[in-house]
Formats: structure tokens, sequence, C-alpha cells
């Protein structure tokens, strides 16, 4: 699911970021885990998919195939690993290895094998192609109806096809089914999406009662972190994300929320060093965004076109990994590109997945090319909810005003408000209208 201050490069980015997190997840079996496929000669793909060090666990499921080709789970569980990989590093080469590990599974056990198909759905999903992994889940279900990894995407495609109600009805038969620390966070992240915050923190701390490794408490502290910025309470988001990076060093969510968390605390210098140090590691189009954008507002124009060139790099590089990067590359064209462009992408997007998301980007396109009525349709689609998305806000907010509506001022204010961590050339632009509106 993508879980971000933009919604898109949330998941997911970040999903995605739920949707692939914890993968090896997806190696839990049945209903009865005892009556789920093993493997030869004593050693459990799923096992070493738990051990902790990614790469390790790759170079092992090598060394097991290369012995034992016809090791249909192992297959699986290394298209699962590469897909890892790519959500960790930003590396969208790994998008077209998992494909070819999770196809190699198929052919090896074309039936009854839900493992790859949960894994095909998870590639799906990193890749932003949303009804596939949906119907790559549904037919996972079809063989294990208790496959945890199947019932996570599930929900994870629909709500990112914008089906809000289908996708709470799949959660709570994931609950049902496999109650688990997946559900738990997808829980709180229904709450978040409809504006209900406290809600959701609260879900996040059973979920968080609940997490057994370090990799899942980070990303649960993560969370809560955000949440803890975005209300304000930035004593508290420090310490999640610190107790969170003590577990797990290398947690990049947790990297970019210190980086907003500095922003917050307008500490722009450390917020610009971290963002550096994230990009250098994780070039993900969210991540270099950000760093464009600061370095924009703290007045380095030549170092932000240099990012700006980096992220339509990256964008080429995932789009040509099979990537669907249109609700990214509208959301930077229309800020910062061609409007034109970005109305094409955003409507692209709209129609593979008329999502909150897609509808935020498409309103803010149509603004930018100067067609604000139909513009405010769409706003208003990506506000319906009440989730409290900063850009959302100040989008409606910004279209409203050009119309010269009452409401302008307020929704501007809710959009400063919702997030102290927004990035700042988008909070001052949003000041300045909203500074316009007051004379």
């Amino acid at each position: 699911m993508r879980r971000t201050s933009v919604l898109v490069l949330t998941a997911c980015l970040a999903g995605l970021m739920l949707a692939v997190s914890g993968a090896f997840a997806f190696t839990g079996g049945g209903a009865d885990d005892a009556a789920s496929p093993r493997t030869a000669g004593g050693v459990d793909p799923a096992a070493l998919a738990t051990a902790g060090d990614l790469d390790a666990t790759v170079a092992a499921l090598q060394d097991r195939l290369r012995a034992q080709p016809l090791d249909a789970r192992s297959w699986a569980t290394l298209g699962i690993a590469y897909v890892e990989q790519a959500r960790l590093t930003g590396d969208a080469t790994y998008y077209p290895k998992a494909a070819g590990a999770l196809r190699r599974s198929l052919r090896v056990q074309p039936d009854d094998n839900a493992l790859a198909l949960a894994g095909k759905a998870a590639l799906s999903s990193a890749r932003h192609d949303f009804a596939a992994a949906l119907r790559q889940a549904r037919a996972a279900l079809r063989i294990d109806a208790y496959q945890v990894g199947a019932l996570s995407i599930r929900v994870d495609a629909l709500t990112e096809l914008g089906r809000y109600r289908h996708a709470l009805r799949a959660l709570e038969q994931a609950d049902r089914r496999r109650p688990s620390l997946q559900t738990f966070a997808r829980y709180s992240y229904a709450r978040e999406l409809r504006g209900a915050d406290r809600a959701a923190a609260v879900l996040l701390e059973r979920a968080l009662s609940s997490a057994s490794t370090a990799a899942d408490r980070a990303y649960l502290l993560t969370l809560r972190a955000d949440l803890e910025r975005k209300n304000g309470q930035l004593g508290a988001s420090d310490r999640s994300l610190a107790e969170a990076l003590r577990g797990d060093p290398d947690n990049v969510a947790a990297a970019a929320s210190q980086a907003r968390l500095a922003v917050a605390r307008g500490d722009l210098a450390r917020a610009e060093r971290q963002w550096q140090s994230l990009v250098a590691r994780a070039p993900l189009p969210e991540y270099v965004l950000q760093l464009a954008e600061l370095l924009q507002a703290t007045g380095d124009g030549p170092a932000a076109r240099a990012q700006y060139a980096v992220l339509e790099a990256t964008a080429q590089l995932a789009r040509s990994n099979g990537v669907n990067t249109d609700v990214e590359i509208a959301a930077y064209e229309a800020d910062h590109g061609s409007p034109s462009r970005a109305v094409r992408s955003a409507r692209a997007a709209w129609s593979a997945a008329p999502s909150i998301a897609a509808a935020d980007v498409l309103a803010w396109a149509l603004h930018r090319s100067g067609r604000d009525e139909p513009a405010l349709r769409y706003a208003r689609i990506a506000t319906r909810l009440g989730t409290e998305n900063a850009l959302s806000w100040i989008h409606r907010g910004s279209i409203e005003q050009s119309l010269g509506l009452s409401a302008a001022a307020t929704h501007l204010r809710r959009g400063l408000a919702a997030d102290p961590g927004l990035s700042p050339w988008q909070a001052d632009r949003a000041r300045q209208l909203l500074e316009a509106a007051r004379r």
C-alpha cells in the first residue's frame, strides 16, 4: 500500500510498503502447516527467509537451487526475496529477476502453488499493477484460503484500486482466517485513511505488542513515529525512530521519517544531509523528490535541478523494469514539468486504479493546466474519506482559491496542519496562497 506523505510515492510506495513489507510472511503455511509442501533434503526455504540477512538468504537459496533445480518452493521464495530486495534498495532491476524466479516455480509446480501466486501478487503490487495483484492474490487464496501473504495483498490491492469498503471486508476476513501483525497494521491504516489517526495509533500499539522481530518492530515504530510527527509530538516521534533504528539500523523508511522529522523541527540542514544519505543508498522517486524540493526551497537551484534529473532517470528505469509510474510522474510533472504531460499520466493512473491518491494527482494536474472546475471534482473525491493528507488538502484549497471559493483558506490551513514534516517547498507555496487569501 502507498503509505507516505503523498500517498503515491507511498507505497508505496510504500506501497506498496505494506504489500511487500515482511515479505517472508508469504512462506507461512495454510490452515494446517504440517500439510504444506516441504522441500527435500531437510532445508525449508521459509526458515532461510526469516534468517535476517536478505543477501545471505538470497545466496543460500541460489546455492540450493543449483543443487535442487526442481524445488518449486525455493524458486517462489527466491522470487519474493527479490521483490523485498527491490523494496529495500530502490533498485527496480530486481523485479525481472523476481518474475523469472516465480515463473520457474510455476513451471516446476503449475498446480497448487499458492506461494508462487502470492509472490506474483507481491510483484504486481510492487510494480503498481493492482488489478493483476488482486487477480493473483485471489488465485492463491483459491488454493490456500489461509495464505497470509495473499490475504494481505488482496486488502492492499483493493485499497489501491479505490475499493475501500471491499478492502475493509477483505481485511476482516483476513483477520478471521489469520490474525497477525499484518492485519493489525492494515486495520491501523484503514483508520488513518478515514482520518481517525488516534484510532490508528491505538491499533499500532496493539500490533507492536505482538511484533516478535526487530524488522517488524522497526516497521511499526516508524508508522507510529509518522503519526506522532503529524500530531505534533516531535519528541515522541524522535524516540520511536531511535528505537526503530536500534533494532534495524538499515531501515530506509525509518531514515526517511527522520528526515521528515528534521523538517518538522526546522532543521533543514540536517534534513538535507539525511535525504542525501538516503538517496545515495535507496534512490526511490519519493526520496529524490523530497531532496530536490528541499534544495529548491533553500535556494540551491542547480542542485535541485540535478536531483530532478535523477528522478526522471529513476522513473525511466522503473518503467523499463515493468513499474507503472503514472502517479509519480503526474505529481512531478504537475509541479516541476509539463502540466499537459501531468494530465495524461494522471488520467491513465485514474483509469487503472481510481483511488484517492489518483484523484489527488488528477485534480492537481488539471488545476495546473488551467482546468479548475473538473479539478475541484477530483479534489473532493481525493478528500472524501477525511484522510489527513497534507498535500491533498493543500491541493483542494489551492483549487478552491483559484475558483474564488470561501472554503479555500480552511482547507489550506488543514493541509498545513496535517504534517509539519511536509516538503518545505510545498509548505511555502501553501503559506503564500493562504496569505493571499487573507488579503
